[in-house]
């Protein structure tokens, strides 16, 4: 996982996403071991849990609060750990129930990172669409502060009900 990291913002513990991919073969023993207690556990390491909010303009000349969005910049190694929790645990968990033909085109579940990302991701498959049909019909949808309005008790409680192990959950 190391490897493959793309260059990213850094969290309050300043370790760049370059430095962990170069010395790959140095860290991944040790971070595996820490990343598989921390699961163990059910219990991330409190400096993972904290993150750096980032006021981003929404506007090319902001002149109010209203005008920003809050980015929350956390620790590569956190971002890796929840990489890691989707692809071996929620993402195989939802294929298996009757949530998976719902989220199959979702760009999000498929933990492919940002809004740059999505686009690009969206473009290609449009493209490659286009080789072989006429036309192509993109529907889109922008749920701004989508999860401002999620109830967290009714998220967590469907979560429950995935096959992951309870410490995963935790």
């Amino acid at each position: 996982m190391l490897d493959t990291l793309l260059p990213t913002a850094t969290g309050s513990d300043m370790i760049p996403a370059w430095f962990l991919s170069l010395g790959a073969s140095i860290f991944a023993a040790p971070l595996a071991e820490l990343f598989q207690q921390s699961l163990a556990a059910g219990v991330a390491p409190r400096q993972w849990k904290t993150a750096v909010i980032t006021p981003v303009p929404k506007v090319a000349t902001p002149t109010q609060p209203s005008d920003f969005r809050p980015i929350s910049i956390t620790q590569v190694l956190s971002r890796s750990l929840e990489l890691f929790v989707i692809r071996k645990y929620i993402l195989p968990s939802l294929a298996s129930t009757q949530y998976d033909t719902r989220l199959h085109g979702q760009v999000r579940v498929q933990a492919i990172g940002s809004t740059t990302a999505a686009i690009v991701a969206i473009m290609h498959t449009v493209r490659s669409l286009l080789n072989n049909n006429d036309y192509v019909h993109v529907f889109a949808f922008d749920f701004s502060k989508a999860f401002d309005t999620v109830s967290h008790a009714s998220l967590t409680n469907k979560l429950a009900h995935l096959a992951i192990p309870d410490s995963v959950y935790n």
